[in-house]
């Protein structure tokens, strides 16, 4: 994995104070519980590049050769270290698309003048100087969201707590293999398939963080 970051400390260990779910688990099946979008904690305003690289982990070859597809509140983006995450941003990451439109959106590409009307201007981007933390939405997609769900899982994200059961109910006996430990608040639960039904999480939004096994 052509990262040059080690995995960053979890910035916010309390994760907005919601119920904290930890899981230490050592397979990468978890991209699936993040595709349909995540939130996740930031603590102030900073540049794409600043967000990708300092906070989540992913840096210098990654995001030049890799990530070919960047969307932040809709607009395409070029220049990480001109778009600037701030509060109700809303930002997905892919890697390159097939076809012309894949062409066309593609960062700094031959046909990203097609899409000039659609890309952030230095006249569309925001500008915040309030330095308080907020909430980030994100889709990952393709082979961008398979390799990079473990970083932003070790970061911590907020998932309803009803998508995460559904989501764990859902997968193969193997998962469990996998599945070392679940702490829920500092209490330990059990962590085989046919004992998903006899935990209690609260319901609404829960704080999910999942990390390497302890050696």
């Amino acid at each position: 994995m052509p990262y040059t970051a080690p995995y960053p400390e979890p910035y916010d260990k309390t994760l907005d104070n919601l119920p904290l779910i930890v899981m230490e688990h050592d397979a990468p099946e978890w991209f699936g519980i993040l595709l349909q979008g995540f939130d996740m904690p930031v603590p102030k305003p900073c540049t794409l590049r600043e967000f990708l690289c300092e906070l989540v982990g992913v840096c210098g070859v990654y995001t030049e050769k890799y990530l070919q597809t960047i969307f932040l509140n809709g607009k395409a983006i070029d220049d990480l270290d001109r778009a600037m995450i701030v509060p109700s941003s809303r930002l997905a990451l892919s890697a390159a698309m097939p076809g012309l439109v894949g062409a066309t959106m593609r960062r700094g590409g031959y046909y990203s003048r097609m899409r000039e009307g659609i890309s952030q201007s230095r006249e569309n981007t925001t500008d915040s100087t309030e330095e308080q933390p907020f909430r980030l939405q994100v889709r990952l997609y393709n082979a961008v969201g398979r390799e990079l769900a473990g970083l932003f899982l070790h970061q911590g994200v907020f998932v309803p707590s009803e998508y995460l059961l559904k989501f764990l109910k859902s997968q193969p006996p193997k998962f469990f293999d996998h599945l070392h430990k679940v702490v829920l608040n500092g209490t330990p639960l059990p962590v085989t398939s046919s004992s998903l039904d006899s935990w209690q999480l609260p319901q609404g939004d829960i704080a999910l963080r999942v990390t390497a096994v302890q050696p």
